[in-house]
């Protein structure tokens, strides 16, 4: 089976030479190809006059994404209460110890690991009982992922699904939700929170209620067009790095 090697500074490469059959669904994932986007540049459209144009005019809002649920899940909880520097430190790690020329490391791997491995060598802090316990539900079958990108679900339904495993919170919960293309939450995290102060309210931080009132007319595409508009200074290369 083809690995699939993605960089977080963005770099892909095929670890082996596989069939197109094998590949092609590995990449449609990651670069989210399935995804129809016509109604919601249709909203964005007709909100040109409140910045919201530039989305439709550059067909925007693909989610990139790893090639596996499992490493997205994984990559969102080292996301939780730290910097993004810290993150990438810690995935860095970890596919370090995998040593599989530079491939995430899969759920067995993760829960073979004991978690003092987890907490004092690859650094993951508080997330190491909630990481090891993840990886081990996922690696025994206990944890089917797919369930979580049944397209016949609610966002409610997979936020609720998710939010039961234990480490991932309100915000987990709600970016994964984006990375499975459910937008109705805005996955507001202290960066994004004051990002959208600066854009839409002079840099005055308000409620999240307030927040979420401002891209309500959105509907199921709310968290899409809030995620475009704190990230928009990335898509015009006004901003070299990720926070």
């Amino acid at each position: 089976m083809p690995v699939l090697l993605a960089s977080l500074s963005g770099g892909v490469a095929v670890s082996s030479p596989a069939p197109a059959t094998a590949v092609k669904p590995v990449v449609a994932r990651v670069l989210d190809l399935s995804t129809d986007l016509a109604p919601f540049h249709a909203l964005c459209a007709a909100r040109r006059g409140e910045g919201f144009g530039w989305m439709a005019d550059r067909r925007a809002g693909r989610i990139l994404r790893a090639p596996t649920l499992f490493e997205d899940a994984v990559k969102v909880l080292c996301t939780t209460n730290c910097s993004w520097s810290l993150t990438k430190a810690m995935v860095t790690r970890m596919i370090a110890a995998f040593d599989r020329g530079g491939a995430f490391p899969d759920a067995a791997f993760l829960a073979s690991l004991p978690e003092g491995r987890l907490r004092d060598e690859l650094k993951v802090g508080y997330r190491a009982p909630f990481l090891h316990a993840f990886a081990a539900r996922v690696a025994s079958g206990a944890l089917d992922l797919s369930t979580w990108e049944d397209p016949s679900r609610s966002d409610t339904e997979v936020m609720e699904l998710i939010r039961a495993e234990k480490g991932f919170g309100p915000y987990a919960a709600e970016t994964l939700l984006r990375l499975l293309g459910h937008h109705g939450h805005l996955g507001l995290d202290s960066w994004s929170r004051k990002k959208v102060a600066e854009l839409r309210f002079r840099g005055r931080p308000v409620k999240d209620a307030r927040v979420v009132r401002l891209y309500q007319p959105f509907g199921r595409f709310a968290g899409l067009a809030f995620w475009l508009d704190v990230t928009r200074d990335w898509h015009d290369g006004r901003e070299k790095l990720w926070p």
